[in-house]
């Protein structure tokens, strides 16, 4: 006996096993289905002056924790950085009004939540800074 016999279809293979053989028949997916998961929305899980509450946490955190850290890469990699990309939408408008008050690197947590970039031409932080100001105002933020 050979260790692995293929027959004629591709789906079918021989597994030996001493003098017993083992038949399986293998049914590729015609395509991949992503499983369905019920959650509730972050906003109907949580009151949203709790989400807020925990925003004002996270921003104030994130800012004394990484104040002196030069590089935007460890900035946007700290934990509390991403526990506020993980709120999503919700937090979009706070993170406007942070960017309106307090000027802060906030593009990239911008970015990732509402995938849009409003400017690409955008040259440098104020004016990329106008212009995420100017889409919030398009979008009722």
């Amino acid at each position: 006996m050979t260790s692995l016999l293929a027959h004629d279809s591709c789906d079918e293979f021989v597994f030996p096993l001493a003098d017993v053989e083992f038949h399986s028949v293998i049914h590729w997916p015609t395509r991949l289905r992503e499983p369905r998961v019920r959650r509730k929305k972050c906003a109907e899980a949580i009151e949203r002056r709790d989400l807020h509450a925990t925003f004002k946490e996270l921003v104030e955190s994130w800012r004394t924790q990484t104040w002196y850290v030069s590089s935007l890469k460890r900035r946007t990699s700290h934990p509390d950085y991403l526990k506020i990309l993980g709120m999503g939408m919700p937090a979009v408008p706070w993170i406007l009004q942070e960017l309106r008050e307090t000027p802060d690197h906030w593009f990239t947590a911008l970015e990732a939540i509402t995938r849009e970039d409003p400017d690409p031409t955008a040259q440098n932080m104020h004016q990329l800074r106008d212009a995420w100001l100017a889409w919030g105002e398009r979008h009722g933020c």
